[in-house]
């Protein structure tokens, strides 16, 4: 009895593998992926690399979404192959097997068939894993070294996941099968959801849920609230997808057959009426689509801008070579001298540490500025945060920097011409009234010119205003200023020196006097920074991040095209027997054909059209995440955002056209 078990499950995948192919596919490249991420992210090599840590900690990260999405994947496609032979299961039944034998044989099955495709996902794995990880360091802008090291562990590891996931469907198969008859499993393929309830009480529901997704994603405007916003709407957004494709959609095709000018015509009488069954039946699949687009587009689009804006975020952290920071006052506890005599006093001193440590200066620029945090403004009154930030909320904070004239010359080439008593400004999203005084602790200050750009951006690192809402002023003298807050001095070095020679001036630098201060000035605090080291930092982070944003997306898209491949597949044989009895009854092959382009159009492209308008509603707080890692160009977001629609929108036609000639030949071949 074992011969025959086994014989008829060799069998039965070899005489189902129209149905078995994009499964073994997707598994196969499943188990391809997760052995890459688990040798990367275990790759003793990948310790030599600087920020190594962070790396390691992404790609393990990136490693569970992809295990996550996998079991979700393998999940879908095994039911729609059990669902799609369940009328050949049944008739073995009728025919005397017993469903002691028939759980054995569907186990053999699973067995031969785990065995194959998640072997040969883990041979591929292996041969690509050296050219992987060269692709990663690639993207971490570090030399490529092409190493691989096979662990027997990350192998096992894999293995031990897939034994997981194969041995939960197993028991998933089984119990199906344990609970169904002989008759159920025979009519199971044609069996369709029943007709929905309250339909338009559904769609409604769906419809304002939607919509207050899509409120709270356009309604942000600080970085610092976007991402717990962005994740709250995601759910709604999803919640709403999937009511409104069981709902929404059907309801809205009733109305169309309430239409009789429209309705009955033969073209659109066939399409509706075919339709409303579809979406009774495939609306968690359509709208599984929709959702998998939006999450394709949404990483493509994160991940393009966090690599390609790299330079723009190291460039504003680190606008110079080298780069100081001196702190002469804390929370109101001054310990000052004239700006002047301080910035004199730093200068040289930083000179002769530089000169000491070998580093040319070609360059040198100092800024001298106040810096604080403070609550919402009201009446133009700057209200400064206290020590203990009493009164203040999180989401209230606002930062404020105060520069002097001679700084914004040197920083914009520009003059001001202030005198003692007025102020320029520059607000991001603080609220002030430009034509009266702008009132600082006991002092007022005409404002004399509202500045249109951030002057800052590219000369200073105060990258606070990137996160929270800001105020920058520009006053005549600093020492004209009584504003109990931090005081700050920015020396700024450009040198002649190589990138690796300026990290190894850095690295020795930090090794051998990161603490040590000017004798002559008291300060409260100091901090130095090195752009090679900041390159070396950021791409290491914003690579790894790109290298798995990829990878992810590469994910989303096989799970999309494996919904839309077993969706029409499974709709063509149901709509074969439809359209053999209409052929019959005198519907002609160009009535056929043309019924079959406007149905696959109108299921293929209705989630697309979803993706799409989510993605446009979600922009805007997706921006704003951006920006809280430091991506500030938007011409550059929105121009990869429209890169990565018109290159989904391409894969997703060819996906069409594939799938709609797949769809034909089974209409046809009855």
């Amino acid at each position: 009895m074992w011969k025959v078990i086994y014989t008829l499950a060799g069998t039965n995948l070899l005489k189902n593998r129209k149905l078995y192919y994009p499964f073994a596919l997707v598994t196969a490249l499943s188990a391809t992926i997760a052995y890459l991420f688990t040798s990367l992210s275990h790759n003793p090599h990948l310790a030599e690399v600087y920020g190594a840590k962070t790396v390691t900690l992404t790609l393990q990260f990136g490693q569970y979404i992809v295990l996550f999405t996998v079991a979700m994947m393998l999940l879908y496609a095994n039911g729609f192959v059990m669902k799609n032979r369940s009328k050949e299961l049944g008739i073995y039944t009728v025919l005397g097997l017993e469903k002691g034998h028939l759980l054995l044989m569907t186990l053999v099955e699973t067995i031969l068939f785990s065995l194959v495709t998640v072997g040969f996902g883990l041979i591929f794995g292996v041969i690509l894993d050296k050219l992987i990880y060269a692709i990663l360091l690639k993207t971490m802008h570090v030399k490529v070294v092409l190493v691989s090291v096979f662990q027997w562990s990350n192998a096992l590891t894999v293995i031990l996941y897939f034994l997981l996931i194969f041995f939960g469907l197993a028991i998933l198969n089984a119990g199906t099968l344990s609970l169904s008859s002989s008759l159920q499993l025979v009519k199971g393929q044609k069996r369709g959801e029943a007709k929905g309830r309250f339909l338009l009480l559904q769609t409604l529901l769906g419809l304002g849920i939607l919509v207050y997704a899509y409120y709270l994603s356009l309604s942000v405007e600080s970085p610092i609230k976007a991402l717990p916003v962005f994740f709250t709407a995601v759910v709604l957004v999803i919640v709403a997808t999937y009511i409104l494709f069981h709902a929404g959609i059907i309801s809205f095709l009733k109305w169309l057959q309430r239409r009789e000018s429209y309705y009955y015509q033969p073209a659109n009488f066939i399409s509706v009426s075919n339709l409303v069954f579809r979406m009774r039946k495939n609306a968690m699949g359509l709208a599984t689509i929709a959702i998998l687009s939006t999450m394709f587009i949404i990483t493509m689009i994160g991940g393009i801008n966090i690599y390609v804006g790299g330079n723009d975020m190291i460039q504003q952290l680190e606008p110079n070579d080298f780069t100081y920071h001196y702190q002469f006052e804390k929370n109101g506890e001054t310990t000052r001298n004239t700006t002047g005599d301080e910035e004199a006093v730093l200068k040289e001193w930083t000179s002769q540490n530089l000169e000491q440590n070998g580093v040319p200066i070609s360059k040198m620029v100092t800024y001298t500025f106040f810096e604080g945090i403070i609550g919402k403004m009201e009446k133009n009154q700057v209200k400064l945060l206290d020590k203990n930030r009493t009164g203040f909320s999180f989401y209230d904070i606002n930062v404020l920097y105060v520069f002097d004239e001679a700084s914004y010359k040197g920083m914009t080439g520009e003059r001001l011409d202030l005198s003692s008593d007025q102020v320029a400004v520059y607000s991001k999203n603080v609220d002030f009234d430009a034509h009266q005084p702008i009132v600082i602790g006991e002092q007022s200050f005409t404002v004399k010119k509202r500045l249109p750009k951030n002057f800052t951006a590219y000369q200073t690192p105060n990258n606070m205003t990137q996160l929270f809402p800001g105020l920058i002023l520009v006053v005549h003298d600093l020492d004209d200023v009584s504003l109990l807050t931090n005081r700050k001095t920015y020396i700024g070095v450009d040198t002649s020196l190589t990138e690796e020679e300026q990290m190894q001036r850095w690295e020795n630098w930090q090794a051998l006097n990161p603490d040590q201060q000017p004798a002559s000035l008291t300060l409260s605090g100091m901090g130095s920074g090195s752009r090679v080291a900041e390159r070396a930092s950021t791409f290491a982070f914003t690579g790894s991040l790109f290298f798995i944003g990829i990878f992810l997306s590469v994910v989303f898209l096989m799970a999309t095209v494996l919904v839309i491949y077993y969706k029409q597949i499974s709709e063509a044989y149901e709509d074969r027997e439809r359209f053999v009895i209409m052929q019959k009854v005198g519907l002609d092959e160009g009535q056929t054909k043309q019924s079959i382009r406007k149905q696959m159009a109108t299921v293929f492209f209705l989630p697309l059209s979803f993706a799409f308008l989510h993605l446009a509603f979600a922009y805007k707080v997706l921006s704003q995440i951006l920006l809280q890692i430091g991506i500030i160009n938007s011409g550059l977001v929105l121009q990869v955002a429209l890169w990565s629609c018109f290159g989904y929108f391409t894969l997703y036609l060819l996906v069409y056209l594939l799938t709609a000639r797949s769809y034909r030949s089974v209409i046809r071949s009855n």
